[in-house]
């Protein structure tokens, strides 16, 4: 039970797998603060492209799952990740998440989240749906809480990043039978029926 789609479509969004072609737009919104609180930095074209090459082949070992985020004019805005997928205890993270400047503040990301949620719960039949964070990273933590998430602690010197800090870690989740009530709640902040 890996994760094998191709694309998922929302009202104003649709993720679609990451390609080695998606490399020169996602180069092109790509901007040093995304990528402050993450393991590894891009700064150049060729980071880009060791960052592409990483995620795609976690999909090949299916760890992974990349997808770009494209607008309602086609264009890619942004990417996002299912990973750390676990089929035997029906266990999936949302990660690597991240966003064209331009595009923050707006309902791109909560559709994002509510179409992989959908899924994960939906059709994947999710047991729990995890996300996780930098603690510096404020900004993320509250557009997990905005979704429902329950934080579930902090995993102290949980990684070090390129730069040398070794970074703590912050877990949230959603199980199963927190969806239902998630999903309305999502639907109606969407304006989605």
């Amino acid at each position: 039970m890996g994760v094998n789609i191709s694309e998922l479509r929302g009202q104003t969004v649709m993720l679609r797998t990451m390609q080695p072609t998606d490399l020169d737009a996602l180069y092109a919104i790509s901007t040093e603060e995304i990528w402050q609180y993450t393991p590894m930095r891009v700064k150049h074209k060729e980071d880009m492209k060791c960052w592409m090459e990483y995620v795609l082949n976690e999909q090949k070992k299916g760890m992974q799952h990349p997808f770009v985020i494209l607008d309602t004019h086609n264009n890619i805005v942004g990417s996002t990740s299912l990973l750390d997928i676990q089929p035997a205890h029906r266990k999936i993270e949302i990660g690597w998440t991240w966003l064209a400047r331009d595009v923050w503040k707006t309902r791109i990301n909560s559709e994002c989240k509510y179409v992989l949620l959908s899924y994960c719960f939906e059709l994947w039949e999710a047991a729990r749906v995890q996300l996780k964070t930098d603690t510096r990273n404020k900004r993320s933590q509250r557009a997990i809480e905005r979704i429902g998430a329950k934080q579930e602690g902090t995993l102290r010197q949980d990684r070090i990043l390129c730069d040398g800090h070794i970074r703590d870690t912050v877990y949230y989740s959603i199980l199963r039978e927190e969806w239902p009530s998630i999903k309305r709640h999502l639907k109606m902040s969407l304006g989605l029926k």
